[in-house]
């Protein structure tokens, strides 16, 4: 049998819970949820070869890495993975197996093979934001649509973060704009919370929304069903992404960069836009909510890089002679 095989496999999930317990409310819950995923998997991975897991020793996780490797899996994917192994050892007190040579000589293998390049959404430029804009529908779902792109736009919020902003935390000025409180980020785990300033024209779109849906009170962004009635619940953070790449599409984007968008689409372009008309980076971090330059400095290295977009047109329109939907 194996070493962790039948109720030892209990007792390190059972150990692993233990630890989850004890971090519960010190870390978000998504955080948390990440954390239990990636350490059940390596339990499973070293139930399969006779291997401990917890405490985990060197030999494990350097051969969880290299196993990774050989599956093809990214750079950032396997240095979550260890960074979740080495986490969850240091909340039980345990030794890191992490911190060992052999672990930081897997990883190095992993990085010479595979490159170090970092893969970043592709940032919406203005340009491109708009034609998303003029994509949209006349209905209830492109009424939907335009809100959630001015809000990701202008508030450079996180997925998770835009579907949690709620009616009640908005605050009217008498120039037309507003005021909405983000309650809580990825980097406030204190949960003081953050103004965003909208302005008028950013709002209108977001108070057409609300006005057709009806909505008063709860989530601003939400699901729709087929027949044009508003779920009661806050829209899902996948969803962002998939009404980005539908509209993409609708606009006439070539395929290889409607696969490049993402829901920190939104938030990327508009961090390199900023620093394109002359904001600080201190202004950018504001806006986004960044703790650290160096974070700032990863989305928007990139931001001298221009993108044509007829390069980008669907080639069915440029082969027929044909406008795109946006020219029409």
């Amino acid at each position: 049998m194996n070493v962790n095989g039948g109720i030892e496999v209990s007792l390190a999930v059972q150990a692993m819970e233990k630890t989850f317990a004890k971090i519960d409310g010190a870390y978000s819950p998504n955080t948390i949820r990440a954390y239990r995923a990636d350490f059940l998997e390596f339990i499973h991975f070293c139930e399969e070869r006779g291997l401990p897991s917890i405490p985990a020793s060197y030999e494990s996780v350097a051969s969880y890495v290299d196993a990774n490797v050989e599956k093809g899996c990214s750079i950032n994917f396997i240095k979550r993975k260890v960074s979740a192994i080495g986490s969850i050892h240091k909340f039980s007190r345990l030794p890191n197996p992490v911190m060992d040579v052999d672990v930081q000589l897997a990883l190095r293998r992993m990085a010479r093979k595979n490159g170090r390049i970092n893969k970043q959404a592709y940032g919406l430029n203005k340009k491109l934001f708009d034609d998303l804009m003029q994509a949209t529908g006349d209905d209830i779902f492109g009424m939907r649509d335009r809100a959630l792109l001015q809000l990701g736009y202008t508030s450079l919020c996180r997925r998770h973060e835009l579907v949690q902003l709620l009616v009640e935390d908005i605050k009217s000025n008498e120039d037309g704009s507003v005021l909405l409180h983000q309650r809580g980020s990825k980097t406030d785990t204190e949960r003081r919370g953050r103004w965003i300033y909208l302005p008028p024209d950013v709002w209108g779109h977001i108070n057409i929304w609300l006005e057709a849906a009806d909505i008063k009170e709860g989530a601003i962004l939400r699901g729709i069903r087929r027949g044009g009635q508003v779920m009661s619940g806050a829209y899902g953070p996948g969803a962002i992404n998939r009404t980005y790449k539908r509209l993409a599409r609708k606009a006439g984007f070539d395929e290889a960069l409607v696969k490049e968008l993402s829901s920190h689409s939104t938030r990327v372009g508009a961090a390199q836009e900023l620093l394109r008309s002359g904001a600080s980076l201190l202004q950018v971090m504001q806006r986004g909510g960044w703790g650290l330059p160096q974070s700032v400095l990863k989305y928007v290295k990139n931001a001298d890089m221009v993108h044509e977009y007829p390069t980008w047109r669907k080639k069915y329109f440029e082969d027929s002679g044909q406008a795109s939907p946006i020219e029409k």
